[in-house]
């Protein structure tokens, strides 16, 4: 690219800036003249209504209207409402009070309301605002009609004089107009250079990122002394963090792997528990046996089916494969859940409390549902030190069910709870590395509830253990 070329780059980056800088202050300054116009207009129509209600007032404690007219004109002089001309009609139509400014006229020669105010006649106890002309001059009319009918007050102010000052715009907007138009011809004409003098720098960038062929010391590589500059070194940096995240998730993603299949443990375990259970008792009822069997036949589908979901799960955050969900009774699953908890021992010597109403049917997948409650139940059971679990409904929210989980254990130091949904982080002290969790079990059941459109955060139990907050989308009703 010849110098002739990035000359030519220059004008035909400098014509279209400055044109679009201008087309930002000619829309930015109407915009804002006329707001402010609006404004000061409105502002003036408030104390023209303020007037009338102070009449209405006077009339509705029994003070004397010409007097208070008086009061209102003696304290307008000299002020933006100077000549404020004010007049009270009563309900026939005759003028009770009036001030020294010509008399706002209502009625024609002929005892009829003029078709200007007749819309302002029987609008009780509310304000109307309004301009006109009377007598060749434009004015601001403000009219209100007392509760009972009884009273019209009319206001009105001319648009001359201290009005127009107060509705004008200072003439230093338009200087301020001509300044902005100046700071952008010479902020237009030195940026579209400074970028065209750095064409050469970024294309040979570009080269070096196409050959893989970077510097290995970042500080060897000249780059400009501007802010091109410094993003070309950002693009360098974001490079290099790019390769080392690629090698960084490939390990991630050969643990994820170990971890998935201790997580796979959790149905085997189930399973295992009950058939143990039927062979080292020969004398169990036939009833109960069935329904070990049938537990066992209900977790050996779920242990299939969760190799698949979890697949799906670790997909999502790349191309957000759907999960396949239905409607499901929240109480019964947690209640299935319990009744596996207590029958093999997975809380330990903890108690598992649930206290969820009927009717709290989500849309959810069954067999990730109870995959995460029961890694909740197992981190509580290893890592809290308490006694109790429980699990409850403590809300609904924007077509969301809200639940509680939480146990009245050791809980979790503040600067680790914004921590416990990262992949592989484990917590020091109480819930220690010691205790062989795998720093998975929490981030599985944070993908879980995103991959099923609810979500889950962590704190403080009233208790003083660790409390998680979890929302699932509430399923349609009929």
């Amino acid at each position: 690219m010849s110098r002739t070329h990035i000359t030519r780059l220059h004008w035909k980056l400098f014509f279209p800036l400055v044109g679009l800088l201008w087309l930002v202050i000619g829309i930015t300054i109407p915009y804002f003249v006329t707001h402010e116009r609006q404004r000061l207009s409105y502002n003036l129509g408030n104390r023209l209504s303020n007037v009338n209600s102070t009449v209405i007032d006077a009339y509705v404690q029994g003070a004397d209207l010409q007097k208070t007219v008086d009061f209102i004109k003696l304290f307008t002089n000299q002020t933006t409402l100077d000549p404020l001309r004010l007049t009270v009609y009563d309900s026939s139509g005759k003028v009770i009070a009036d001030n020294r400014e010509p008399t706002i006229v209502v009625f024609d020669s002929a005892g009829h309301i003029l078709p200007a105010f007749a819309g302002a006649w029987d609008r009780r106890d509310k304000a109307y605002l309004h301009d006109m002309t009377l007598g060749g001059k434009k004015f601001m009319v403000s009219s209100a009609t007392s509760r009972d009918g009884a009273i019209h007050t009319f206001a009105a102010l001319p648009y001359e004089g201290e009005v127009v000052e107060f509705l004008s715009i200072d003439s230093m907007v338009w200087v301020v107009v001509v300044a902005l138009g100046l700071l952008a011809f010479v902020l237009a004409y030195f940026s579209s250079r400074a970028i065209c003098r750095n064409v050469y720098a970024l294309r040979d960038f570009a080269e070096m990122i196409s050959s893989n062929n970077l510097p290995d010391d970042i500080e060897t590589w000249r780059f400009s002394k501007d802010e091109l500059g410094e993003v070309s070194k950002r693009l360098l940096l974001l490079y290099r963090e790019k390769i080392r995240a690629e090698h960084e998730k490939i390990l991630h993603e050969r643990q994820i792997g170990i971890n998935v299949s201790h997580e796979l443990n959790t149905p085997v375990a189930i399973i295992k528990g009950y058939l143990d259970t039927i062979l080292m008792d020969k004398d169990i009822p036939e009833e109960q046996r069935r329904l070990f069997l049938t537990r066992a036949r209900d977790n050996t589908d779920r242990l299939a089916e969760l190799i698949d979901d979890l697949n799906t799960v670790m997909r999502l955050q790349e191309n957000k494969t759907p999960v396949s969900r239905r409607a499901i009774d929240f109480r019964d699953l947690a209640a299935r859940v319990a009744d596996d908890v207590r029958h093999n021992h997975m809380a330990g010597d903890m108690t598992l409390d649930i206290d969820i109403p009927a009717g709290c049917i989500v849309a959810g997948n069954e067999t990730l549902l109870t995959g995460a409650l029961l890694n909740l139940v197992k981190n509580a059971a290893m890592h809290s030190h308490g006694s109790r679990i429980s699990i409850r409904l403590i809300g609904r929210e924007s077509g969301r069910l809200i639940f509680s989980f939480s146990d009245d254990g050791t809980g979790v130091d503040d600067e680790h709870i914004d921590r416990l949904f990262d992949l592989f982080y484990r917590v020091d002290g109480g819930r220690a590395r010691k205790n062989g969790g795998a720093g998975l079990g929490l981030p599985m059941v944070k993908r879980i509830f995103k991959a099923l459109d609810g979500d889950i955060a962590a704190g403080r139990a009233p208790s003083g253990g660790l409390e998680l907050i979890f929302s699932l989308p509430e399923a349609p009703r009929g």
